[in-house]
């Protein structure tokens, strides 16, 4: 067991021998200067890479799809929904919301499934100045849950809406509002009518990982005898988001997507006797059998280091320069340290060369040299330096030191000096007596001198 714990061991270290004279790695200032910048460079690369990711810089992976709605979709709008006021581009002297004189009440019901229970919603009324002076009255319609079904299925409700643009009526009036009289009517008639509805629908903002709501503008005529029918189908969204940092981490919204309108005219008789009344335009609002579903899934911190890594590691490739650089200067260095252990004023030569390594020029106590002939003693002077540090040469050096012990000590006497074994036991019952350590350490000197001497005299 335990022969195998050890062999799938990926965390073996080798052993060095801890000779502190010997740098068994060449290093340089130029390989010193070049690290600082490779790595200065990919830390401030990484840095600009997080920080862009933290500001949600980095695009979302967006996947789109539509599917059938559920039982009871349920969509919840909070805040402004819908905005109705007269065409604004008109410069028209009669505004058909002016509640002094209102000419058309906008009505909001909300529609259930069994028709016989429609409620009306009333609609919150605001004035807005503009820079120029005008007065633009608004009703806004706030704050509604819409529900739908699939066709399909006999479960489930559906909630719809509509709103009703009829004439003025004196049982709908709130406070501080008139209808106005039949020559106004006339008046306005004789003009150019229109009047704007602004839809409010939801957008997902990746950068800001939060909704926006986003106005869709529709214009719609106002004819005397005539009904425009407008039905309005929302689509519904689902938006599935991933933002984990490491892991997913999911969070789902249900909001208002898009919508389409389909548009149709009847005249007043259809709208009496359909609607009762006399009405100038409807719109009707419905969910659509179809949602989209977004899945919205941001960058994990693993795909940015994978991609800063990626990146790092393609600038950390110049360091390759730099290790041939090292490995010629580490490689100069053995081959001048050992021509000096054979000619020992080699390093008062004095050698310049240039940026190819070809030498310019050599001096030797005030002596000038030929640089060219020069060059070839130093190149065969390398050659032979680098016969002499191959490993077979080593063993050849090793084997002929070998040969000279045996011929002068004998081959007897070498083996009983690797023989030779020590005790620890005496050393320790000299040292370990503390009235003896002195003498003891003294005795311990004067006999390995002794066997030295021996040693020495026998070779």
């Amino acid at each position: 067991m335990q022969y195998f714990l050890q062999s799938i061991d990926q965390f073996g270290v080798e052993q060095k021998l801890q000779i502190p004279p010997i740098n068994p790695t060449q290093k340089s200032a130029l390989g010193g200067l070049i690290t600082l910048a490779l790595y200065g460079i990919s830390l401030g690369y990484f840095l600009f890479q997080f920080i862009d990711w933290q500001s949600n810089n980095k695009l979302p992976k967006i996947t789109s799809i539509q599917q059938q709605i559920d039982i009871n979709q349920t969509i919840v709008k909070n805040g402004i929904f819908i905005e109705i006021c007269q065409f604004q581009k008109l410069n028209n002297l009669i505004d058909p919301f002016n509640p002094k004189q209102l000419i058309f009440t906008p009505v909001f019901q909300k529609i259930p499934d069994d028709w016989d229970q429609i409620q009306n919603i009333s609609l919150r009324f605001d004035q807005t100045i503009q820079e120029d002076g005008k007065i633009i009255n608004k009703f806004y319609i706030e704050d509604l849950t819409m529900i739908q079904s699939p066709l399909t299925t006999s479960q489930g409700s559906s909630i719809d809406y509509q709103l009703l643009l009829g004439f003025c009526k004196e049982d709908q009036l709130k406070d501080g509002q008139q209808c106005a009289d039949e020559e106004t009517i006339n008046q306005f008639y004789k003009q150019d009518n229109f009047y704007q509805v602004q839809i409010f629908i939801d957008q997902f903002d990746p950068k800001m990982k939060q909704f926006k709501k986003v106005p869709k503008l529709f214009i719609f005529d106002i004819i005397k005898d005539q009904l425009f029918y407008n039905q309005f189908t929302l689509q519904a969204g689902e938006l599935e988001l991933d933002d984990g940092f490491l892991f997913p981490k999911s969070n789902k919204y249900s909001y208002l997507s898009n919508l389409q309108t389909l548009s149709t005219t009847y005249d007043w008789l259809y709208s009496k006797k359909v609607y009762h009344q006399e009405l100038t335009s409807l719109l009707f609002f419905t969910l659509d059998q179809i949602k989209i579903v977004n899945m919205v899934e941001y960058p994990k911190i693993s795909e940015i280091l994978a991609d800063t890594g990626s990146i790092i590691s393609w600038i950390l490739s110049i360091s390759f320069l730099v290790s041939k650089y090292n490995e010629n200067i580490c490689l100069q260095k053995t081959q001048n340290e050992v021509i000096s252990m054979y000619y020992h004023d080699y390093i008062d030569f004095k050698i310049q060369k240039n940026w190819l390594g070809k030498i310019k020029r050599i001096n030797y106590k005030e002596k000038e040299y030929d640089p060219q002939k020069s060059e070839e003693i130093f190149n065969r002077l390398n050659q032979i330096v680098v016969e002499k540090m191959n490993y077979l040469n080593l063993q050849n050096e090793v084997a002929k030191l070998q040969l000279i012990l045996q011929e002068h000590l004998g081959l007897q006497q070498i083996k009983k000096y690797l023989e030779s074994k020590y005790k620890l036991e005496p050393l320790f019952d000299k040292l370990c007596i503390p009235e003896n350590n002195i003498q003891a350490v003294n005795q311990i000197v004067i006999q390995l001198s002794i066997k030295s001497f021996h040693l020495i005299n026998n070779i």
